[in-house]
């Protein structure tokens, strides 16, 4: 926690400095419903409450866009070129901004607070370690939120226990060779050849090392090395991603891949630098937690359930810390997640309040009645 946040009897200790910037249009739109805003030192996201006393528990929503040229004619088309909400979370906004309403229109209803969080960069797997660290999860007892899934028709739920979606681990590696003429390999120590060896023996990592029934994606998506057709370069780059749905697999990978990156650059008397990101863990659901809300959200959507998807998200740092759920809700949209073309059908948006508001009061009802564990760490 930043030295300058500090505690104040009016708000969950370590929440808020002198210092609040809030995203305008939240925090106004917050307001105007009478919902009072708790001071936040971030320097974009929006955190608010509704009800009082305790237990507390948490709504999120991220709020983030991506480097992404939005090719639509839609009114609320971004006006920012090369920026859009392409994976959605204008509608995840929206959708916890209708939850507000609908759970301040029943707050004599609420035995507890509702804590919502608009969260900043998941993109960028920041967002959810900054505003935990200024404390927003503080006096939280359990939490819950969603994606939209476009490919899922409105009004159904995709939902299931444990791991929900993958970790993730970004790699980058500079292998350092010796260059020379073209004409004359024998005088180099080519790292062209040896990037080749080392992305090929990569892959026996998925296909020699994890059993076939578990799942790990290991993908090079970059690759970067010389510049002209007759100079074998000094170095060669490549750059890319694993994900993975169990602590054990997450760790064997990254044993192996530093093994087999060492062992072939060394083999071919070269030697290599790894850049390693350790990204979020698994979005983890509690399994009690989400029985009650299976229960609860029954008689409003379809629900189906959900196939581990490998794509990640922050939300798992949130459960890292307490009981957690995390669903994909139907939006029925265009395109797919992270395209230019990508939108949401906003007659999703009803499901997506209404889900907050049922998935509020059966968390604050579960925690109440001593029903919610311990954090589950396997994954």
């Amino acid at each position: 926690m930043d030295d300058d946040v500090t505690s104040s009897d009016s708000r969950p200790s370590g929440i808020g400095t002198s210092r609040d910037r809030h995203d305008g249009l939240n925090q106004k739109t917050l307001t105007e419903l009478g919902i009072r805003i708790l001071p936040y030192a971030g320097a974009t996201g929006v955190v608010a409450e509704i009800g009082h006393g305790q237990p507390t528990v948490a709504l999120r929503a991220d709020i983030d866009g991506l480097p992404v040229l939005e090719k639509s004619d839609l009114p609320f088309k971004s006006t920012i070129d090369g920026r859009m909400h392409a994976c959605g979370h204008d509608f995840h906004t929206a959708a916890l901004l209708g939850g507000a309403r609908l759970l301040k229109e029943h707050e004599a209803e609420l035995n507890g607070t509702v804590r919502l969080i608009f969260q900043p960069a998941e993109e960028g797997h920041r967002g959810a370690k900054i505003m935990i660290n200024y404390g927003v999860l503080n006096g939280v007892q359990a939490i819950a939120g969603f994606h939209n899934q476009p490919d899922i028709p409105v009004g159904t739920l995709a939902l299931k226990p444990g791991a929900m979606m993958a970790s993730n681990d970004n790699f980058d590696v500079t292998i350092q060779g010796h260059g020379s003429h073209a004409a004359m390999p024998e005088a180099s120590h080519d790292p062209i050849v040896t990037l080749g060896e080392v992305i090929t023996a990569l892959q026996t990592i998925r296909s020699r090392n994890i059993a076939p029934d578990a799942a790990l994606v290991l993908t090079i998506a970059a690759v970067k090395a010389g510049t002209i057709f007759n100079v074998i370069p000094d170095t060669a780059e490549f750059k890319g991603t694993i994900r993975t749905f169990s602590a054990a697999n997450r760790q064997l990978a990254k044993d192996r891949f530093y093994e087999i990156v060492e062992g072939v650059t060394k083999l071919n008397h070269q030697t290599t630098t790894i850049s390693w990101d350790r990204g979020p863990a698994c979005v983890n659901n509690d399994a009690t937690l989400t029985k009650a809300l299976a229960a609860a959200l029954s008689d409003t959507v379809t629900e189906v359930t959900a196939h581990p998807c490998n794509a990640d998200d922050d939300f798992a740092l949130y459960q890292e810390r307490v009981p957690g759920f995390y669903g994909f809700l139907g939006s029925g949209g265009t395109g797919v997640l992270h395209q230019s073309n990508y939108s949401c059908n906003d007659a999703g948006l009803i499901y997506g309040a209404k889900f907050h508001l049922i998935a509020a009061k059966t968390m604050l009802a579960a925690v109440a009645n001593g029903t919610l564990g311990a954090v589950d760490q396997a994954v």
